[in-house]
């Protein structure tokens, strides 16, 4: 905040001498102490004693048990004899391919009723909706083919600069409330009862840890209102931070304190755990969907010499290259655990997205098409290993 009155006292003395620019240096300091103001807006009361407490929904991977997962119960017999696991990342507007392959592996008449299924961010939505089954399909359909940008967010202007978040998602907010229904949470709940499990994650930003919520868990009840905490996790998952305000969550009932919790991406760009792999069935599947590209090369265009232009890049080469690490660890634990496993992301042939968070209509279809293409082919297009892996990865792999 103080930073905020010495820039607009140096504003003022610099253009003093022009009654001109007098007026629009008193609009400008107006606007910048507005915006002060906001920048110094409490959050909701926490504690260091809640910062780091797992949410009462929440994975314990360090301590979790066979026995709590309840994967047992899916090893039923009118299975297919293999326990499945369906990972789906993050991706922002890119979702469109993962929609695509979805949609299209219906088609293909081979998709399996996946054991477990694990969302990050764009993925947590589409995860719900996968989870459910092809009866879901249309609805993935229309909301990574007809929503615009507007359906998604609004720009804050200046008060956002100064603010907790560039962008106000309300809009967001309203379609998770819109797809996100007391029916739904209901069918959730029956499946998780048959042992199935969803899993999303969220970054606990106080604590600077990712949290992995168990979905079916909180459909089953617990809280004052499951529907709404069912809501505010999907919208945390996809809070990416600067661009959108952190969700505060209490972690367990009783407790007024709050949590902030944002993008499940900043830890993990997709979700994949050993516990995840704990069944008797002796076949295992993991398929990941990577909502985005995974070539080598990100190189649509030449920087720009701008601060803007040098830090947006920058930032996403970082997540480049936590999606890569990710994708690697994620094939060592398959291998590990004995699973087969199936990879797919947007072909490289296909323009790398410049802003992932701009929903166009046109592209976002031409990426579900593509997508489609691959899922009607069943897995047979998707690799069966991280791309550019080399020779020693491959090796300590195994």
């Amino acid at each position: 905040m103080a930073a905020v009155w010495d820039f607009s006292f140096v504003m003022s003395v610099v253009i003093s001498k022009s009654r001109f620019a007098q007026r629009i240096a008193r609009t400008f300091i107006t606007l910048a102490l507005a915006a002060s103001i906001s920048a110094c807006a409490q959050r909701p009361d926490e504690s260091a004693g809640i910062r780091t407490l797992l949410p009462m929904e929440a994975v314990d991977e360090s301590s979790v048990l066979k026995a709590s997962i309840g994967f047992e119960s899916i090893d039923r017999k009118n299975g297919d004899g293999v326990h499945t696991v369906l990972a789906l990342s993050s991706g922002g507007a890119d979702g469109a391919y993962g929609a695509g392959v979805l949609v299209g592996w219906t088609k293909s008449g081979t998709r399996p009723k996946f054991d477990v299924v694990t969302g990050v961010s764009t993925g947590a939505l589409q995860a719900v909706l996968a989870f459910l089954g092809p009866e879901y399909d249309p609805l993935l359909e229309e909301f990574y083919t007809t929503l615009e940008s507007k359906d998604i967010f609004r720009i804050k202007g200046l008060g956002g600069l100064f603010g907790d978040s560039l962008y106000d998602n309300k809009p967001l907010k309203k379609q998770i409330e819109r797809v996100i229904t007391p029916q739904l949470l209901a069918k959730i709940a029956a499946e998780h009862d048959t042992g199935r499990r969803l899993y999303v994650a969220t970054t606990n930003l106080d604590a600077g840890d990712l949290t992995i919520w168990d979905m079916g868990k909180i459909a089953k009840g617990g809280r004052t209102n499951k529907l709404l905490h069912f809501q505010k996790v999907l919208r945390a998952s996809s809070a990416v931070p600067a661009y959108f305000e952190p969700v505060y969550i209490k972690p367990q009932r009783g407790i007024q304190l709050r949590q902030a919790h944002v993008d499940g991406g900043v830890k993990k760009p997709v979700l994949v755990s050993d516990f995840m792999f704990q069944s008797r069935l002796k076949k295992k599947a993991l398929y990941m969907i990577i909502n985005g590209s995974t070539s080598k090369y990100n190189a649509t265009h030449a920087v720009k010499p701008t601060l803007a232009e040098i830090s947006r890049k920058t930032i996403l080469e970082m997540m480049r290259e936590l999606q890569d690490n990710t994708i690697y660890r994620d094939y060592v634990l398959a291998n590990h655990e004995g699973a087969k496993f199936r990879i797919t992301s947007i072909p490289d042939s296909f323009p790398a997205s410049v802003d992932m968070l701009k929903f166009d209509n046109v592209r976002m279809k031409k990426l579900f098409v593509i997508g489609h293409a691959v899922g009607v082919s069943g897995t047979k297009k998707w690799a069966t290993e991280p791309n550019l892996i080399t020779n020693g990865e491959r090796i300590a792999a195994r």
